[in-house]
């Protein structure tokens, strides 16, 4: 049994805070999180969440930007903040004696943050320079267009920072009504970890963020998916980048299906040792880069798998990636490779134990997602009640629904797949 030591107390304002107690640690992680992201946003309103994550932090009431950044790194810590489809979050990591100076400038960021013409139209060019990077980048915006087709119909087909005629578009009205739910509607939650008294922290809340108000707003989440196959042609570039994926929504599957989706995602395509890697880059040498990844939204699994490789090869590599999806389905797993994957997760969970980040970040993340704190000792009994035969049921139920959608941006050299035609509608 592992000794955490975990509080959890709601505020009347809105506000919950988490502490996970570590009596040994020097350095404390500590942030905010705000359960709003871009599946919450329209087209019109598209990036809303991730350009009031940017910025809070060109100022506030007391603090330029300047002040903000240096208030920590001047005592060797730092500043962070990221927004996802489901949440913005913003946090610190510092030494024990300046916690409570890191809770302070999280609680200046979305009390106090003044937003002028002058800095929205400053971060706006900065936004929009940012999504001009990542949409260079194939590998990376292939998964934002899996998104886009797959989920067509539902926020989730949205990017996260949104689209360069979003963005344009998003007025300073827009960004003082976030600002307002964020104070007066929205549930804010403080998670800590480290060598921090839970007591004191609920103290220190209390002051910095006495403006916060406890409102009623619900934002409202959908979940829409389909098949579907779409192709982006890009002259400069010279391999094909594909994510080729699929999704479930969690009312069809059972509450602890999370267990057996992550061994599935570890033995599939996560590490070197996984079948795929092993397969598509050792056995045949097709690409330098394969992977899967496990997205859990709060009405749906997401499962897919992303590579990039030469043009010629990407239909030998995606019969490979269906191969070795349809040989899960039929043989299951062997128990080795069974109880491999799961020490791969608790092992890993387990490392993260000595990170005052890691457990701060995984405290956030379960009150967001799941709701509750969950502890090392549930997680672990619950990966270990995983069997051969639950895993591949579980599966099947998952694949069950058969919405597979591909996505790829290619040079114009390449040709148009025929084995991924089926995808289309």
């Amino acid at each position: 049994m592992l000794n955490q030591f975990v509080q959890t107390t709601p505020l009347k304002n809105g506000v919950t805070v988490v502490t996970d107690f570590m009596e040994n640690a020097n350095s404390v992680t500590i942030g905010a999180w705000i359960p709003r992201g871009s599946r919450h946003e329209t087209i019109e309103t598209n990036g809303l969440s991730h350009f009031y994550e940017h910025l809070v932090f060109k100022g506030t009431e007391t603090r330029s930007t300047l002040e903000l950044v240096c208030a920590l790194e001047d005592v060797g810590g730092f500043l962070d903040a990221y927004t996802t489809r489901q949440e913005t979050g913003f946090y610190a990591l510092v030494n024990q004696e300046n916690a409570f100076l890191a809770l302070e400038i999280v609680a200046d960021l979305l009390m106090n943050s003044v937003f002028t013409e002058e800095d929205i139209e400053k971060e706006r060019k900065v936004i929009l320079e940012e999504i001009k990077n990542y949409d260079d980048i194939a590998e990376e915006r292939v998964g934002d267009l899996f998104n886009e087709i797959h989920f067509n119909g539902s926020a989730l087909a949205f990017p996260v920072a949104g689209t360069l005629k979003s963005v344009k578009a998003l007025r300073k009205e827009a960004l003082l009504t976030y600002k307002n739910q964020v104070t007066e509607d929205l549930p804010i939650y403080i998670c800590a970890a480290g060598n921090i008294d839970h007591h004191a922290l609920l103290q220190k809340v209390e002051v910095f963020f006495q403006k916060k108000e406890k409102g009623t707003l619900v934002l409202p989440i959908s979940y829409q998916a389909g098949r579907s196959y779409k192709t982006i042609v890009k002259n400069e570039l010279s391999q094909s980048s594909l994510y080729l994926g699929t999704s479930t929504p969690n009312h069809l599957l059972p509450s602890d299906f999370r267990y057996s989706f992550s061994i599935f995602n570890v033995l599939m395509g996560s590490g070197m040792s996984s079948r795929l890697f092993q397969k598509i880059r050792e056995d045949y040498g097709l690409a330098y880069s394969v992977y899967s990844v496990a997205d859990l939204y709060q009405d749906a699994f997401s499962w897919g798998v992303s590579l990039a490789t030469k043009p010629s090869r990407l239909e030998k590599a995606v019969l490979l990636v269906q191969k070795e999806i349809q040989n899960f389905l039929k043989n299951g797993i062997s128990n080795s490779d069974l109880n491999r994957s799961k020490q791969n997760i608790l092992g890993g969970v387990k490392i993260n134990l000595d990170s005052t980040e890691k457990r701060c970040l995984r405290l956030a993340e379960q009150q967001l997602h799941i709701g509750r704190y969950a502890s090392i000792d549930e997680l672990e009994a619950g990966v270990n009640e995983v069997s051969q035969s639950k895993l591949l049921s579980l599966m099947q139920m998952f694949f069950e629904e058969n919405q597979w959608s591909a996505a790829v941006i290619q040079p114009s050299i390449a040709k148009k797949l025929s084995i991924l035609k089926e995808f289309e509608v």
